[in-house]
């Protein structure tokens, strides 16, 4: 499986590593061990069920949102219903095989039309946010000067934060065993990426923070 361009730009996540430090936690429903092991399932099965538990009606009425949602069909521009990169096929030049762990990602299309696109990043050494930086960028659609600042901030594990200027993407951290998480989300809109998604500012943020409280691995 490939995942999408915005992960794959190694060039902002180098720039902002130094900015950033290690969380680690003691929460065993959240393992970057088994967040490997997942993704490593994922992409030698080929599949594209996910497998971090979410109940992303439950986040999305909690968030006040009155859409529901199913797994995405992954037709343009809907997120695949999910996809994995891990350490143990990455290539050695790249940010997370240094660091090991994985990433999965898993897509959902709501009734009310666009689509919910939630990733889960984990790290062994290191922060998981410089991983997840040109993902965010690319959603939150941010200049590197703002995407800097913005994960430049601390954290609070579980505390979900949106992105500035518009707020179209949101992360939060998580508390976890083994290394490093952050679970970064984003809506899409199905007419064109570059519109603001269907859930943008605190309802995103509510939303996120949500879906950080189900995830299990």
């Amino acid at each position: 499986m490939k995942i999408p361009g915005g992960v794959a730009a190694i060039a902002v996540s180098a720039v902002l590593t130094t900015a950033l430090a290690a969380c680690g936690g003691s929460d065993s429903k959240v393992s970057v061990d088994n967040l490997q092991k997942a993704a490593d399932k994922m992409i030698a099965a080929d599949t594209n069920s996910c497998p971090l538990s979410f109940d992303v009606n439950a986040a999305l009425k909690k968030a006040g949102v009155s859409a529901t949602a199913t797994p995405s069909d992954g037709v343009n521009p809907r997120p695949l219903a999910a996809y994995a990169m891990s350490a143990t096929n990455a290539t050695r030049d790249s940010p997370l095989y240094q660091r090991g762990g994985a990433v999965i990602n898993c897509g959902y299309t709501l009734s009310s039309g666009g689509s919910v696109n939630v990733t889960l990043f984990g790290v062994r050494t290191g922060g998981a946010i410089p991983i997840a930086a040109p993902q965010l960028s690319r959603d939150a659609q941010l200049e590197l000067s703002a995407l800097g600042t913005f994960i430049g901030q601390k954290f609070a594990p579980g505390k979900a934060a949106v992105t500035p200027n518009g707020g179209r993407a949101a992360i939060v951290k998580l508390n976890g065993s083994g290394g490093d998480l952050v679970l970064e989300a984003t809506t899409v809109d199905d007419g064109s990426y570059e519109k603001d998604g269907p859930i943008v500012g605190e309802p995103l943020r509510k939303l996120t923070e949500a879906l950080g409280k189900q995830v299990r691995v």
